[in-house]
C-alpha cells in the first residue's frame, strides 16, 4: 500500500512538473516589461484593453497602456493617449488609473491645471480606497481647491488614508489636532498619537 501510494505521488508530481505554466497575456506583458520588452508588452495588453469586457484584467491592461504612453516606453509619450486609456481603466474601475488622471489634471500635463477635475478623479479612486487619493483629496478639500472648502470631509479622507498607513495622511492629522485647525479643538494627546503613526 505504501509502494502504491509512493508511486502516485511520484506520477503527480512529474505531470504537474511537465505542465506548461499556466500565464496570462496580461502577467506575460507585465514579464516582458520587467525585462524591458515595451514593445512586446504593448503588444501582449492592447488586444485586452481594446475588449469591452468588464473585467479586472482588462482594467489592469488599459491602466498598463496609459502607463506606457504616460512613459514613452516603447512608444512615443503622448499625453492624449494616456488619458484616454486611463479614462477607460478608471471606468473599469482601475482606482490607480483615476488616481494618475487626478494627477495629471493637478500638474497641466493635459495643458491646463484643472483642480475641479483632479478633484472628481480623486474622489473615484478615494471611494475605491486609493490612500494617495484619499490624502490627496483631503487637502482639496481642506483649502477649497476644486470645490468649496469643506474641512469635515477633508479629516474623514485623512482619517481613512491614515488608518491604512498613510503617513502624510497621518501627519495632516497630527497637525490639525495640534493646532486646532480645521474646527477641531487642540488635542495634544490625538496629535501624539497621529504624529506617531507619520512616522
Amino acid at each position: 500500500m505504501r509502494l502504491l501510494l509512493l508511486k502516485i505521488i511520484t506520477l503527480l508530481l512529474l505531470y504537474s512538473i511537465s505542465l506548461p505554466a499556466n500565464t496570462s497575456p496580461l502577467q506575460d506583458g507585465f514579464d516582458a516589461y520587467r525585462a524591458g520588452r515595451y514593445a512586446q508588452a504593448l503588444k501582449l495588453w492592447l488586444p485586452l484593453a481594446r475588449s469591452n469586457d468588464i473585467s479586472k484584467d482588462n482594467a489592469d491592461a488599459m491602466y498598463n497602456v496609459g502607463l506606457l504612453y504616460m512613459k514613452g516606453l516603447g512608444v512615443k509619450q503622448d499625453y492624449k493617449l494616456t488619458k484616454k486609456w486611463f479614462k477607460r481603466a478608471a471606468f473599469y474601475g482601475s482606482a490607480d488609473a483615476a488616481y494618475n488622471l487626478g494627477a495629471m489634471y493637478m500638474s497641466q500635463k493635459l495643458g491646463f491645471p484643472s483642480k475641479k477635475d483632479a478633484l472628481y478623479w480623486w474622489t473615484e479612486a478615494a471611494k475605491q480606497g486609493h490612500t494617495d487619493s484619499q490624502y490627496n483629496l483631503g487637502v482639496l478639500l481642506a483649502f477649497g481647491r476644486g470645490s468649496k472648502a469643506n474641512p469635515k470631509a477633508a479629516l474623514s479622507w485623512w482619517y481613512k488614508a491614515a488608518v491604512k498607513g498613510h503617513k502624510q495622511a497621518a501627519q495632516a492629522l497630527a497637525e490639525a489636532y495640534q493646532k486646532g485647525l480645521f474646527g477641531l479643538k487642540k488635542d495634544k494627546k490625538l496629535a501624539d498619537y497621529w504624529q506617531k503613526r507619520a512616522k
